[in-house]
């Protein structure tokens, strides 16, 4: 099939479905000028993981960690949103039963004008900041500020727990209620649409085959192969920016 034929077919099946769920990876944000975590140019190669015990034990371990975040969030506040995140914001505008499920952590979404209410941050989101024990969300200046001044970190000022970036870090349990709902979009959507995930990070990865499954169709758009793609019913291998681009010229 040509590449207008894949756009065509795209098109067809976002048309006739009455209930979709988008699936979103790193590749989406790699337009926005956001380097995919795992590549190889990616923040894990050239940085040691902080496992969520390290951040809880070690004073050191947590100040690292928020230098970190200083760092990403420099970065995240220069980019935005691309014509990838601009075609999940129309397809979920398209209908109050299609939502978003993203395994990245860039908050771009949000940017380009989806509701939190429409999506699931899988593995949450790196712009905020949260109490581990009481969940208090919090403005990350007021840890940023501390660890540029050198000062003690804050704690959690309704509880006195520690406060970490809103991220699931190496180690950490994932949030259940996120991942029972996903798991419940999955099940109950007509289509699902991978956008830039290579779908081998677990749980996320399990999503695709839960919906087929459940005889929903299965579309991937991904610069590279992905283990799925024998099991989709159409299959993208093209940067998420053109096809979003190509489906707007139709």
């Amino acid at each position: 099939m040509t590449m207008i034929g894949k756009i065509e077919a795209l098109k067809s099946l976002i048309d006739g479905s009455s209930r979709i769920l988008i699936l979103t990876g790193a590749g989406i944000s790699t337009d926005s000028g956001l380097p995919d975590f795992r590549s190889d140019n990616g923040f894990w190669k050239n940085n040691k993981p902080i496992y969520f015990n390290d951040f809880v034990r070690d004073l050191n371990a947590r100040k690292l960690s928020w230098k970190r975040n200083i760092e990403l969030n420099l970065l995240l506040k220069k980019i935005s949103p691309n014509s990838g995140h601009d075609l999940v914001r129309e397809i979920l505008d398209i209908s109050e039963n299609n939502f978003l499920v993203t395994q990245n952590i860039d908050g771009l979404h949000q940017k380009s004008g989806v509701s939190e209410n429409r999506m699931i941050e899988i593995h949450g989101n790196a712009t905020k900041a949260k109490c581990l024990e009481c969940k208090k969300e919090f403005s990350l200046k007021l840890f940023h500020d501390a660890v540029n001044d050198d000062r003690d970190i804050p704690n959690c000022d309704a509880c006195n727990s520690l406060v970490k970036v809103g991220t699931i870090s190496f180690g950490q349990p994932m949030n259940v209620e996120d991942m029972e709902h996903a798991t419940y979009l999955a099940e109950k959507c007509s289509l699902l649409i991978v956008l830039g995930s290579s779908l081998v990070v677990q749980p996320v990865a399990s999503l695709p085959m839960i919906s087929i499954e459940k005889n929903s169709k299965l579309v991937i758009i991904n610069r590279d192969p992905t283990p799925y793609d024998n099991d989709a019913n159409l299959v993208i291998n093209a940067e998420i920016n053109d096809v979003a681009n190509d489906l707007k010229a139709i």
